[in-house]
């Protein structure tokens, strides 16, 4: 194997670690609230709104600041981009785009990873919102299913990767709002940020969307 291939495969790895430390930690954090608050995230985020979710959720970790306040308004006319304070790519492409996410704003917490929120659920007994994390914060690659991935709270405590089947997961082709998506569809080597939606339940499996046999972390995410 190359010099390069190793170094790359190294950071691979050291990706991997991250993610899995984060999904556990953030998946606790909803345990936790579950049982303290007596009610689900996606309960709270149907009366007391996205932003007071975020601060909710976030204060059970050791300290969060506030990186930026951005929603789906905040939009160059001019450039025709929008004002996030970072740029994020899809997994194959080269232009950027705006998180899915986009209603809470970024929060970072102690360690620099940053999360973001999307819509309530509109409905009793719907999972949500969506949670986005960029395991590694401001740093590179910045790309959707290598290092920014979504999840989603259940109204029954949980969170579970976005991909992954739920009795209370929603279906809907508005990806501006509350949604659940599953399937390898949603999780391709692509230029486009909506086929690596339901990314992290791969990636937390460590299976290859298409390939049978094949890994998520080491062959999945080099392919072009």
């Amino acid at each position: 194997m190359t010099l390069p291939a190793l170094i790359n495969n190294k950071g691979n790895k050291e990706l991997q670690v991250q993610f899995k430390k984060a999904y556990s930690e953030a998946a606790q954090v909803a345990q936790r609230f579950y049982a303290e608050e007596g009610i689900s995230i996606s309960e709270y985020s149907r009366s007391a709104g996205v932003k007071a979710t975020m601060e909710k959720f976030l204060s059970y970790y050791k300290g969060f600041t506030k990186v930026s306040d951005f929603t789906y308004n905040d939009y160059d006319e001019e450039t025709g981009l929008y004002k996030t304070p970072y740029k994020l790519y899809p997994l194959s492409g080269n232009s950027s785009v705006k998180p899915v996410c986009d209603v809470s704003g970024y929060r970072a917490d102690a360690g620099g990873r940053m999360f973001l929120l999307n819509d309530p659920p509109h409905n009793a007994n719907e999972n949500g919102p969506i949670l986005c994390i960029d395991i590694n914060g401001e740093k590179l690659p910045n790309r959707y299913g290598k290092d920014f991935f979504l999840f989603l709270f259940t109204t029954d405590g949980s969170l579970i990767p976005m991909g992954a089947s739920h009795k209370n997961n929603i279906t809907s082709s508005n990806y501006g709002g509350n949604f659940s998506v599953t399937g390898s569809d949603f999780c391709k080597n692509t230029n486009s940020s909506s086929n690596q939606y339901a990314c992290a339940y791969y990636a937390l499996a460590d299976i290859h969307p298409q390939n049978t046999g094949k890994t998520y972390w080491k062959d999945f995410i080099n392919e072009r």
